[in-house]
Parts: C-alpha cells; structure tokens; sequence
C-alpha cells in the first residue's frame, strides 16, 4: 500500500471482539463513532479460535477486506493478539474433553443424551418411529455407523406459536465429522433431505429437527452467549452492531434470545446465505 492511501476497512483478529476492535480502531486511526463493526466470528471454546472482526469507516462499502490490504495490517502472534502492552497472554486452565454422545449444558454438566420414551397413546407415536426408521436407513447407506434416537426438545429457549409441531431426531456415533460439515451445512442439508422425504408423511404439518451428537445445541450455547455478549455492547455504546451472516436457524436464536431485552432489538437484513441481524439500541 502507497504512503498516500489511507486503509478504510481491515479485519482484526484476536483473543476478544474487543481486542479486535480495538486493535481494528489503532490500525485505521478512527473512534467508534466513525466506523461500523461487523463481528465475523466470535471467540471459540478452543485456544486458536479467536474472534474475528470487520471494521470499516462509514460511508465505506462494506467488502472483503483484500489479500493486500489483509497483509499491510500487523499481525500479532497467536495467544498475544490484543495483549498491547500487558505482557504475555496467561495460560488457560486445560479444557475438559468432549465425550462422544454427550453434550454440554448451559451449567457445564454435560448430560448424555436419553432417548425419548414413545408412549403408544401419543398421536404422533407412529410419526416418530417412522422418521427414525427413515434417518436409519439413510445413515446407513451413507456408511455410517451411528445410533438414531427420537429426543425431547433439547434447546433452551422455549417454542413460539408460529412453530410447527416439531420431532427431534439425534445421531450419535463415530467419525460424523463429514455429515456435520462445515458450520454444519451438511446438517442443515441432510435435515432438508429428511423433511422432503417426510413432509407428505407426516400429520398436522410437523417437521423434523435433526442433530449430531449435539451439534445443535453447542452451537446453539454459542450463539446464546454471543448475543449477550453483542448486546452488553450495543447497550454501552448505543451503537449498532452487524452480526456475521447467519442461516434462518440462527437468526431465530439471536431474535428469540434478545426479543425482550430492554435496551436492545434486533433486525434481520441483507438477501440469501448474506442475511444476518443487526443488533440496535432502543430509544
């Protein structure tokens, strides 16, 4: 970049959204007042999964950020981004192994996964067991060796009228890296699939949520604690915040978390797989 050109949007990651954004702010020579933030990605329960932002000066499209641009911005070693002067990043305790088939809770108590009792007498007992027979048969010609089980409803936050009745279906197993897929989109995929094949099956117009040993549900933890996170934010600066671009699922868990928070709201914008929320202050 030529001494005359002036960075008008970088990507900063680092241990915190506020690091990032911090370190974002230096690097552009803005305050918060000028600049819209985008959080790409939160920090992850993983030592190298940092938070990523996008931060760009207003009245600036907001775009990628190029390879060049990505590459005149400093970079910090790994475990000291956003440390500035505090010396070296502390050590984190060691993080307790996941247990294949558990999952954890919001109290971090990770409670197996129970398969759900059919009582014979429910109406939709018939509806249940034919969803099940139909994932075990596609996991198995997929080549998969996994146990299907029909659960209770395993999120947190509670079901709103506008939704269907609703059958959940866990798969637990080995090797069930690739039916997840990246952020889950074969997941997602594999769910469409399954719905499709049921929809003229099944009564009273339900559909069929499908995990892998609780992807959903960590995902769904994640995604709780990075609205809270947003909005502690949003309610100190009273400025709005963009989140990363999320599928229709996760929308619905940002909007449902933040629905009744008094200084906040939220905003669905943008079009296909660039749809995200924005959270905002209230008046």
């Amino acid at each position: 970049m030529r001494n005359n050109e002036r960075l008008t949007s970088v990507e900063i990651q680092a241990v915190t959204v506020e690091d990032a954004i911090r370190l974002a702010l230096d690097q552009l020579q803005l305050t918060r007042d000028d600049v819209d933030i985008e959080i790409l990605s939160d920090a992850g329960p993983s030592e190298d999964e940092e938070a990523l932002v996008r931060v760009t000066a207003k009245g600036m499209a907001s775009q990628p950020v190029s390879n060049a641009s990505r590459s005149s911005a400093p970079r910090q070693a790994v475990g000291d981004r956003g440390r500035g002067d505090r010396g070296p990043r502390p050590p984190r305790p060691p993080r307790p192994r996941r247990v294949p088939g558990d999952r954890p809770s919001s109290r971090g108590v990770p409670p197996a996964r129970v398969e759900r009792v059919i009582d014979p007498n429910r109406v939709d007992a018939e509806d249940e067991a034919a969803v099940k027979e139909l994932v075990k048969e596609l996991v198995s010609r997929l080549g998969l060796h996994a146990e299907v089980m029909a659960i209770d409803n395993p999120s947190s936050l509670p079901m709103t009228e506008e939704d269907a009745p609703t059958i959940f279906i866990d798969i637990n197993g080995s090797d069930l890296g690739n039916l997840i897929g990246r952020r889950g989109e074969h997941l997602s995929q594999f769910q469409y699939l399954v719905n499709l094949l049921c929809g003229k099956q099944l009564t009273d117009g339900k559909r069929v949520v499908i995990d892998v040993e609780g992807y959903r549900t960590r995902r769904e933890e994640s995604l709780i604690g990075l609205a809270d996170r947003v909005a502690r934010q949003v309610s100190r600066s009273r400025r709005p915040m963009m989140m990363e671009p999320m599928p229709a699922n996760e929308r619905r868990i940002i909007h449902l978390k933040l629905r009744e928070h008094p200084d906040v709201y939220t905003e669905s914008s943008g079009e296909g797989s660039g749809r995200r929320v924005e959270v905002l202050p209230r008046d």
